[in-house]
């Protein structure tokens, strides 16, 4: 499991996310490896002051994700990062795996989106299929 050093975390908010997040400080702390959090804010069209007023609330929003994500690690003691992207979930995850040179990653298999449990959710299944490291799917 010396491979498994840098593993890559998607969170949406949902408990779906962080019970992922959960399984991935386990191996994390097996491995003596670091968590990067990332939360992936979707694309807001530019517009007027409700645009804007909008975009500081899911940014406000992201951040509370993401210090809650860091409360996880800081509990177990475990190295931890956090990034926030702006884009298509699936998109801006990808590119985090192929620019942060990540071994692994961890992810449930639904989020925030409308997937029901029995199914795959639309983010995940896309990572599964285009990802070129091991992918933990959480159910």
């Amino acid at each position: 499991m010396k491979d498994m050093k840098k593993i890559l975390v998607p969170v949406d908010g949902s408990k779906k996310s962080f019970d992922a997040l959960n399984r991935a400080l386990i191996l994390a702390g097996f491995t003596h490896g670091e968590i990067t959090c990332l939360h992936v804010i979707p694309h807001v069209e530019e517009g007027g002051p409700r645009t804007r007023r909008y975009d500081k609330i899911i940014e406000s929003q992201a951040n509370s994700i993401l210090k809650k994500a860091e409360k996880y690690a800081d509990k177990k003691n475990i190295k931890f990062r956090k990034k926030i992207a702006r884009g298509s979930p699936g998109i801006e995850t990808l590119k985090m795996i192929k620019n942060g040179k990540y071994d692994h990653i961890v992810m449930s298999t639904t989020g925030t989106g409308s997937a029901s449990g029995d199914m795959i959710g639309s983010v995940s299944n896309f990572i599964l299929h285009k990802s070129k490291i091991p992918v933990y799917l959480i159910k």
